[in-house]
Order: C-alpha cells, then structure tokens, then sequence
C-alpha cells in the first residue's frame, strides 16, 4: 500500500476544490437487466443422495441381562472409590501401611473386574442383542 502524501489535493484544505476518487471496479462491470436468468438458475439442480441412517446415534438395545451386569459393573465402580477414598485416608492420618495398601489393593482389583466385565460381558451380549434386533428389524419389513 502507498502512503499517503500531504501535498496530494484530496488531503489539503477543505475549502478548495476537493479532489476525487477511483470508482470501484465492481460499478464498471455490466449489469444484468431484469428478469434475465442468472447463470445458477440455468444448471438443473443436483440430487442429494440418501443418508444411510447410522446406528452411531440411535440408543443400544437393552436386554435384562445387560441392565443386571451394567448393575455388577456399577457396583466394581463404587467399591474402587471406596478403597482410594479409605486408601487417602489412612495415607492423611499417618495410618499402618497395611491400612494403606489394602484399600488400594481393592481399589486396583475393583476397577480391573469392572474393566473385564465391560469388555468381555456385557460387549458380547449388547453384540448379540444388536444382531437380535436387526434380524427382528429386517423381518418385520419382509412380512409387510
């Protein structure tokens, strides 16, 4: 960009004649007149393809026994807090060791069965209920 001079006429004095500006370029190019078809309007309009519905956001089926070992889970969950809220306890009073060590040891054991029964238990039975409910889906649209 060029500086401004001070000798340039459109920054002197306001009582002279005041110099003028460049036009934009957008006023010299030419006009549609009305009602004209504008170019966009002239290309047929593309055709959004169908979305496939994914099953990322729909809920997951539930079966008792799912619902019974999301229950055992949540019960691992709280005995690990429970044994580091007692493991941080006993390590702020100055308690034996062995009152310190246990309740992590039951904290490590209760997070590591929840972990195991998460991925081993109850992903396999939310597996077959998602089968279930596909082949009681994709039968249900046959017979009608």
């Amino acid at each position: 960009m060029s500086r401004r001079s001070a000798s340039n006429d459109r920054y002197q004095r306001k009582d002279k004649k005041a110099g003028s500006t460049r036009r934009s370029a957008s006023s010299a190019k030419p006009k549609r007149a009305a009602g004209s078809a504008t170019s966009s309007a002239s290309r047929p309009a593309k055709k959004q393809p169908e979305k496939k519905k994914s099953r990322f956001f729909q809920p997951l089926p539930t079966t008792p026994e799912i619902k019974k070992w999301r229950r055992v889970w949540f019960v691992m969950i709280v005995i690990a807090l429970a044994g580091f809220a007692v493991a941080m306890w006993a390590d702020q009073t100055g308690q034996a060791p062995a009152l310190r060590y246990i309740p992590l040891a039951v904290e490590v054991g209760g997070v590591s069965a929840a972990i195991a029964i998460d991925i081993f238990v109850i992903r396999k039975l939310r597996k077959q209920a998602l089968k279930d409910e596909m082949a009681g889906t994709s039968g249900k649209k046959k017979h009608s």
